[in-house]
């Protein structure tokens, strides 16, 4: 079996990620944490612990993150709860917090085969890389979604990644760490578009589903498309689970890379800036990816 933890601030394209993994049967999710960014850690928590109830995984722990910096300030893509508001409201988070200490607690509970799945802000992990200097060799694997590798483009220029813009520093720290990290960029993830049909007919699906639908409505003109005529929505954070659940089928191919925050006018932005010591992704699969995904609902 293999163990791993979801580091996430859990809003639209989160939840689909976190459906995924839990539905992954040679796979132990261990935990889920929460950090801030498309909302705050503890709704985040929140979310996340809604989206596994439906899933079915009602048993795995999960564990808030620490409260905003002080300029945070929240997007309106995700909408004003991080799911879209259009799902029932979930209670104010009274769980376990900690999230820093709960992957550490992870990487030595499962040392030299723990795995760890970064989709939002890496607030957590530069956090436990200070609590632990040996987690880059208690960690098997760490799978990012942040950053631009290979493909570069006026659009993602205009962009960039927000999981990256909303706390660069912590990114550069992990950018600069030892860690068995595979960048997973914008400029990969959205080529798989999510319509209407590739989420299922029950519980779990018809959630996603309202979700992605209010996201794809609200965005569209973003990515270029119509959508009043046909909504779709990026899967950017359910690619990159894609890509730790199995590579091989998300035809996820890698060059070796060294990542480095920039401020190229638009704000901070991840790129590759030559050969480094971590894998930073160039492509995969969209159809295949698309197929996988929809095994989630």
């Amino acid at each position: 079996m293999r163990y791993v933890l979801v580091d996430t601030d859990c809003g639209v394209d989160d939840a689909l990620a976190l459906g995924y993994v839990a539905h992954t049967a040679d796979i132990v999710l261990a935990c889920v944490v929460s950090t801030w960014g498309n909302c705050t850690a503890t709704e985040a928590a929140s979310n996340a612990k809604y989206i596994l109830d439906m899933a079915g995984a009602i048993d795995i722990p999960v564990v808030a993150g620490s409260p905003p910096k002080a300029s945070w300030q929240r997007g309106d893509a995700h909408g004003s709860d991080g799911l879209g508001d259009t799902e029932q409201p979930r209670p104010s988070w009274t769980g376990p917090q900690g999230a820093a200490e709960r992957i550490v607690q992870f990487a030595r509970d499962h040392a030299g085969e723990a795995e760890v799945l970064c989709i939002g802000p890496l607030t957590n992990l530069a956090a436990a890389l200070t609590l632990e200097p040996q987690l880059p060799e208690l960690l098997a694997r760490v799978v990012v979604m942040a950053g631009h590798g290979q493909n570069r483009d006026d659009w993602l220029n205009e962009v960039g990644d927000t999981n990256t813009r909303h706390n660069p520093r912590a990114t550069q720290t992990v950018a600069d760490s030892a860690l068995p990290v595979v960048w997973v960029g914008i400029d990969v993830t959205r080529a798989v578009l999510l319509e209407d049909g590739d989420f299922g007919e029950g519980t779990l699906g018809g959630s996603l589903r309202r979700i992605h639908h209010a996201y794809g409505v609200q965005r569209g003109g973003t990515y270029g498309y119509n959508a009043q005529v046909l909504w779709k929505v990026p899967a950017h954070d359910g690619v990159t689970a894609a890509c730790l659940v199995d590579p091989l089928r998300a035809g996820l191919s890698t060059v070796t890379g060294r990542m480095t925050v920039l401020d190229e006018g638009q704000g901070p932005v991840l790129r590759r800036v030559g050969t480094g010591p971590h894998e930073v992704a160039e492509w995969i699969a969209p159809d295949s990816v698309r197929a996988m995904l929809r095994s989630a609902t």
